[in-house]
């Protein structure tokens, strides 16, 4: 797919992948982005793109922010849903608020989205999704938040047989992206490694659209573990351990 002239929906624009992302975009000529952010003033100020504030854990403003993406762009062509968050913890107690909260953000709102726009829509559209590495190996201190990712990984890949002919989606396995996402996980959290920027990540996005890829893994060294798993059955278990001294240490 082409990104000139399209009509773009960017979540959690406001920084790391999303921001960086939505800098790539303005590179192809005349890309229009609607630009989704919880905080709409760290959205880059560009002729091309659109400050939004939205919460997109609520359905009501995901269905406010289609029906605006329509009066604003003219349609949608690509939504990339990349809005998300993580806790780095171990957790403390059965609580079922906090559990809702990060599955609102990370599950019910791609969900939610791409089933609105799949069954909404005359036009065909691109649909994007951050996952993570964490989809493929859950890490110690981050349970949840690999819960989610692979909640999301399963769905794309059962919900393609439903897709109308046209629509297409495209889902982002990042490994660590050295962003303020680890800041707002939790206090002074350890980056797990290998890691990477926000400007690799964003870079092979755009790739992964003009080559109309299904996948995009950013890393080339974490693919390259996975396949040596395959055969090897203990490398990805040697780094869990590895993580779940990480997280021991910064328990105490």
């Amino acid at each position: 797919m082409e990104l000139k002239n399209k009509r773009i929906v960017v979540t959690g624009a406001g920084s790391g992948i999303g921001k960086e992302t939505v800098l790539q975009m303005l590179k192809h000529e005349n890309v229009k982005i609607l630009a989704c952010d919880l905080n709409e003033k760290n959205v880059v100020s560009h002729p091309n793109v659109i400050p939004y504030k939205c919460d997109v854990s609520k359905p009501e403003n995901l269905d406010k922010l289609i029906k605006d993406a329509d009066k604003k762009l003219g349609g949608i062509d690509i939504f990339y849903a990349n809005a998300g968050f993580a806790y780095y913890e171990v957790i403390p107690e059965a609580n079922w608020e906090r559990i809702d909260k990060i599955f609102r953000t990370n599950v019910y709102s791609p969900f939610y989205t791409l089933v609105s726009l799949n069954k909404g829509r005359t036009s065909s559209f691109l649909f994007i999704v951050t996952a993570s590495a964490m989809s493929h190996l859950p890490l110690p201190g981050y349970a949840l938040y690999s819960a989610t990712k692979a909640s999301v990984r399963s769905f794309l890949d059962a919900y393609q047989c439903e897709l109308k002919p046209g629509n297409r989606t495209m889902i982002v396995y990042p490994i660590a992206t050295r962003t303020q996402f680890f800041d707002s996980a939790g206090n002074k959290v350890p980056v797990p490694f290998p890691s990477q920027t926000a400007e690799t990540v964003a870079k092979q996005i755009i790739n992964g659209i003009l080559s109309d890829k299904k996948e995009v893994f950013p890393s080339f060294l974490f693919r390259f573990i996975q396949i040596v798993d395959r055969f090897l059955f203990f490398p990805l278990k040697v780094y869990q351990k590895i993580e779940a001294i990480k997280l021991n240490s910064h328990k105490s």
